[in-house]
Order: structure tokens, then sequence, then C-alpha cells
């Protein structure tokens, strides 16, 4: 059982490596629009700015680290057009451009707010404005929770149960896993299910660069025709691991049906194979039926509460 445990590792870590070179390439024409926000005037402990004037164009560029925002007012001066170029990098990923021009007298600005753009599995952040004339950068202190659910990285939104035919021509039951990640950085993972008769199944997920949402699809060993319960679990850096960024949901539904989802607590889960592979084992007394609609904002409020057991990047 060991060895087949190896067996599936080796290959999650060879489509990780193909994943990744597709998410690079994705990425590169990749570019952010503007967002309003408003940098404070009183609160110079958090303000990091420059004024300059090069080629009778003056530039002032300021980065507001508390309110998450930067702006950037750029004057022409003098009797020729000027193109102009900007350019916003949190992290070093570059979230917006403008590419414009000035006629002389014009004058031009801009604001970007970033708090949704950082990278959360740092402490430290950088953020850069580049521009045709000065640049500026800044560093701020910023500690997430990567099992916190509001944070701004990949998180499990929706689960969705469906019908589909196997190879064989047999029915089977998928479970279709929809994610969403409002940062421009990739935290590639894996997904896993745990139902009553599906004991670890798994797909890898990855939000692809610049784009929002997403989906894996997990197939489970349950009849299309039954009621469907169990967990989703998604990390990573393994499902077996209380690290990396990383969401659990429960589920229960019908195929075709409405699916109740509840963020739970997120709990480790040893693989399929290891000699202590987790197998979900619910408690009907733990949690009564909330209907579909009120879905994963009931369970932000109770997901300590059902947390259960033990045992257990697609796209930047």
């Amino acid at each position: 059982m060991r060895r087949c445990a190896e067996m599936y590792r080796m290959a999650r870590a060879i489509l990780f490596i193909v994943f990744i070179i597709l998410a690079v390439i994705a990425g590169f024409s990749s570019v952010a629009l503007a967002e309003d926000c408003t940098v404070s005037e009183t609160n110079d402990s958090e303000i990091v700015k420059i004024s300059e004037m090069d080629s009778n164009v003056e530039y002032n560029v300021t980065i507001d680290k508390k309110a998450d925002c930067t702006r950037i007012d750029i004057t022409k001066y003098d009797s020729t057009t000027w193109p102009v170029r900007v350019f916003l990098y949190v992290d070093g990923e570059r979230i917006s451009r403008v590419n414009t021009g000035l006629d002389p007298g014009d004058s031009w600005n801009t604001t970007w707010e970033f708090s949704e753009k950082y990278d959360v599995t740092r402490d430290t952040h950088s953020v850069e404005v580049l521009t045709t004339g000065p640049d500026l950068e800044a560093e701020i202190e910023k500690d997430f929770d990567l099992a916190d659910p509001d944070i701004p990285a990949q998180r499990i939104t929706d689960v969705d149960l469906v019908e589909d035919v196997n190879d064989d021509g047999e029915r089977i039951t998928m479970a279709i896993v929809e994610f969403e990640n409002p940062s421009p950085h990739a935290h590639m993972g894996e997904v896993f299910a745990h139902t009553k008769e599906t004991h670890g199944s798994g797909d890898l997920a990855l939000v692809p660069l610049e784009e929002e949402t997403a989906t894996s699809e997990i197939v489970l060993e349950e009849d299309p025709d039954s009621t469907i319960e169990g967990e989703i679990r998604y990390n990573s850096e393994g499902v077996n691991q209380d690290e990396g960024v990383r969401d659990q949901v429960w589920f229960r539904g019908e195929v075709g049906g409405d699916v109740t989802v509840q963020r739970q607590e997120f709990e480790p889960a040893e693989y399929p194979g290891e000699d202590d592979a987790y197998r979900y084992d619910y408690d009907g007394s733990l949690l009564e039926h909330i209907p579909p609609s009120e879905q994963l904002a009931a369970g932000v409020l109770i997901g300590g509460v059902l947390a259960i057991g033990i045992g257990r990047r697609f796209w930047n």
C-alpha cells in the first residue's frame, strides 16, 4: 500500500510541474484595470511618496501603506506630446498597467487599490510603482492567517454534483468543486473528497493567472441516484499538512439537485494507501440541514463546531 502511495505522489509531482509551466505562459499577457481608492493626506507615518520633474513632466507618486492605495499624478508643461507608461507591481506580480499620452498642458491621474493583491504566504510585502519618470517602492508588513477563508487567496466557493459516464459506459458521480481567487498570485494545490463511499479521490486545483475562478472535477464512488455527503479539502502544501493556503467544506445533496455547502475548520487527512488513511465518518447529530441559499455564509459562523475527524496550486 505504501508503494502505491509513493507512486501516487510521484504522479502528482509530474503534473504539478506541467501545470506550473502552463500557468507562467498564461500570465504573460495579464493586465488589470485601475481601482478607485483614497490616499490619506494626514497619516504621514504610513505614506511613501516621490515628486520629480523629468523632461518638463511633473510626476507625483504616493503609496499609502495603511489604506493599501497608490495614487499617480502627472502633468505636462511644455509644448510637446509625451507618452506615459505606469505599472503597479505587488509582491513581484504586475497587477495593473496604463499606457497613455499627455498633450501640452494636460494633467492625468489614477489610483490603484491593492488590498486583494498580496501574496498571502509572505509576511513582508513589496509594492512598486514604475513610471516613465521616477519609480517608487514601499515595504508593507502584513501577516495572513492562511486558513482564514476571508484572505485574498484561493478558496472553495461551491460544490455541485453531476452525473457522467466512464470509459466502460457506466454511470458515475462527479463532484464539481468551484474555486475563487481575487489575488494575482497562484498557489497550486490539490483538492480531495472524502464521503461515505469515497475514501480520498482528488484532483489538482489552481485558479489560472489573472482569472478569478476555476473548477476541479472529482470522481466519487456514490451511486448517482443517492444522497451524497462528505468533505472537500484543498491545500497548497498537501491535504495531510496543516499549513499553507488551505480550505475545507462539508457538503450534502443529490446529483442535479440542491447541494448544501458549509465551511469547516481545516483538518489534515492522510492520503489513500497510507496505513492511517483518513475516512469520512459523519455524525448526523452535529448538523441540521441548512437551505442551499445560506450555504457558505452559515458555515463561516459554525465552522469550528463542524470540524470532523483528524485522520487528513491550477493558476496565479
